[in-house]
Order: C-alpha cells, then structure tokens, then sequence
C-alpha cells in the first residue's frame, strides 16, 4: 500500500539503548525524512561511535528520569531497545511525557510492569515489538483466523550464526540474559484448549526446512501473551527455538553436568566471555498448523541486508528494527488503538502493511 505524505513537521523519535538493535531503529528512521531518530545510551563511547556514523545520540541513561523527562520533551514516541532492567523506568518516563511506548522486551517480570503502568494511559503502550514476542505472534494470530479453533500450532524460530563455527552452533548475537531466561523458565503452552507449563530444553525433535535439518526444543516467554489470549479458543500452541544439531547436548551438559542451572551467574560470564561475537546472522520462521490429518507449512527466511555503508548488519536486528518501526508508525497514524496497552490482537499483518517500514518484512525472505 501507499503511504499518505508525511507530516510538515518531522516526528522526533527518542530511542532508548544503542546496541545492535537500537542502532538499527534508528537507522531505518533516520533514513525516513518524516522522522528524526535520538539514541540514548549510558556507554560514552558508543554514542560517540554513533554520531561518527551521522546518528543523533546522547549519553542517557534509561534509568535517569530527570534525564529522560528532558530527552523526551517534544518526542511522539519512545522506544526501549535497552536491557529488561530499564523497561519499566523507560515506559514510566513515556507515561510522564505522554508519548507513544514501544519495547522490544521479552522478560515476563519487566512486561508485567509495563502493564501496569499502561493501565490507563492516554498514550498507546505497545510492550514485545521485537522478533517473538511481536512479529511472530501476528503471524500465529493470521494462521489461527485463516484454522480455526481445531489447529494444533508449533512456531519454531531459531536465530543462528549464518555458519556453525564452534561445537555449540551458537555466538553472541543478541542478549545473553534473555537467552538464558528462554532456556531456564518454564514455558506456556496449549494442549487440548488448556494452557500448560512445559520444562525449557525439551520435546527436542529434527525439523528439516529448506532441505536443512535443525534441533528443535521448548523455550520460554516468545508467545506467553498469545497462549492467554487463546485459552479455550485454539486447540494447541506451542513455541520451540530452532538450532544446529548438538547445541542441546552442550547447553544441557553445561545446565545439568556442571550444575550451572543453579548458578545462572557463572553461565552468563561463560557465554559473554567465550562466545565470539557474531554479526553474521540468519533468522528462521516455521509454522506448522495441523487440523485433524491436514497439515500446512510457512516459512520465513531473513538473512542480513546489504548496505552501502561498510557497516555490519544482524537479521535479528534489521527484521525486529523493521518491525517495531512499523508499529510505531501505525500508532502515530492513528491506524491502530490510541489509548493504554496495545494488546496483540490490536494489530495484524495487513494493518502492519500500511506502514512502508514493514516492507522487509514481507520481501526479504
């Protein structure tokens, strides 16, 4: 769809984290006239590293509410691509600046407070607008209205190296907390219309798609909001991350062998201090929807674009900049619910369509 001419005005954007995730943001709005993106980050070199790049940036920290208040003076929307532990004082400066909140949080604590802080905004509150939650709970949301109450849906999602390099398959590619958190909770579930608890790490099975074969396991909080909303409407739902054979065995090796499921602390340092950081990413969407004996299949493959810049781009953060973009500017536009907490439901993938942001996530497969 065409996009209506942007405002007289350009909308200023406040961006809070400049990490891999919220220097995308900001350059996807940055290459938007209609928009003039703010990246706030604690780290004095890496704002430095941002405006060498021709970003706007600030040290800021999400946590500084005075700081915050005058960062967000004139904004039409904030956006959290920092840590879970700043969510809830960055929403809390969104609600005192009256502007527009996203994140791209998957912590279930940190949601849980960002809840309740949207509990009766003026402003619309649109929390988990990353990869899962956001872009994959509107995908299961248009499989089950084009099902039926009857499918038994699985989304496997796996975010991968483009090339396994070590025996774990695996880098740092993303947040190594929320990592953690996906592979130590319990994860939520439908089985028989009921929600269920399901142990992280398990129900392993080989998924092949596109003629390569990949682990898949159960991992927690992707589509906790999804599984609620549908209680007793879908018959089954359930969430596996997908990854190169034999990451299962050595996380679990690592969780049960080495006891380190009770001292997640030493886990963390391990994998911040022993993975290579990697840039090099792909990720990967598979759906499977069975209604009795039928069974339909869509895949989603996203590798990293190319830029002019000499600049490396993550997937992960190119498709979850793209998506939160996208709903951004639906709630500026007035596309979608203006008031509280933008539940998923509130959106779709054809309203999605209305914002030209989203258009990499349609094409870039």
């Amino acid at each position: 769809m065409t996009r209506p001419m942007p405002p007289a005005e350009t909308c200023k954007i406040v961006i809070v984290g400049g990490g891999r995730s919220g220097t995308a943001i900001a350059r996807v709005f940055g290459a938007d006239r209609a928009f003039s993106p703010l990246v706030l980050d604690i780290d004095y070199d890496r704002v430095r590293l941002l405006q060498a790049e021709g970003l706007n940036a600030a040290q800021v920290s999400g946590t500084d509410l005075d700081g915050m208040g005058r960062a967000l003076k004139g904004a039409a929307a904030v956006i959290c691509a920092a840590p879970p532990s700043v969510v809830p004082s960055t929403a809390k400066a969104a609600r005192a600046a009256g502007c527009v909140y996203l994140d791209l949080c998957e912590d279930p604590k940190a949601l849980r407070e960002v809840f309740e802080i949207a509990a009766g905004a003026q402003t619309p509150f649109a929390p988990g607008c990353g990869l899962a939650p956001g872009l994959i709970s509107l995908m299961v949301d248009d499989l089950v209205a084009r099902s039926g109450p009857e499918a038994e849906i699985t989304a496997y999602v796996g975010v991968l190296p483009a090339q396994k390099t070590n025996r774990l398959g695996y880098g740092n590619m993303w947040d190594i907390e929320a990592l953690i958190a996906e592979y130590t909770q319990p994860c939520a579930a439908l089985a028989d219309g009921k929600v269920v608890g399901l142990p992280p790490l398990d129900n392993l099975e080989t998924v092949t798609i596109s003629g390569e074969t990949f682990e898949a396991f159960t991992t927690s909080g992707a589509l906790d909001a999804l599984v609620s909303h549908y209680e007793g409407r879908l018959k089954g739902l359930t969430f596996k991350t997908l990854r190169y054979h034999g990451h299962l065995d050595y996380i679990s090796f690592l969780l049960d062998d080495l006891g380190l499921s009770k001292r997640l602390y030493l886990l963390r340092n391990l994998l911040l201090t022993g993975l290579e950081r990697i840039e090099d990413d792909r990720v990967i969407v598979h759906l499977t929807c069975c209604v009795g004996a039928q069974e339909r299949t869509q895949t989603r493959l996203f590798s990293p674009p190319t830029l002019s810049r000499q600049t490396p781009t993550s997937a992960l953060a190119h498709i979850s900049a793209h998506h939160v973009c996208s709903v951004a500017d639906i709630l500026m536009r007035g596309l979608a619910p203006r008031k509280g907490l933008l539940h998923h439901g509130d959106l779709s993938l054809e309203i999605l369509s209305n914002s030209a942001f989203s258009k990499a996530l349609f094409t870039n497969a």
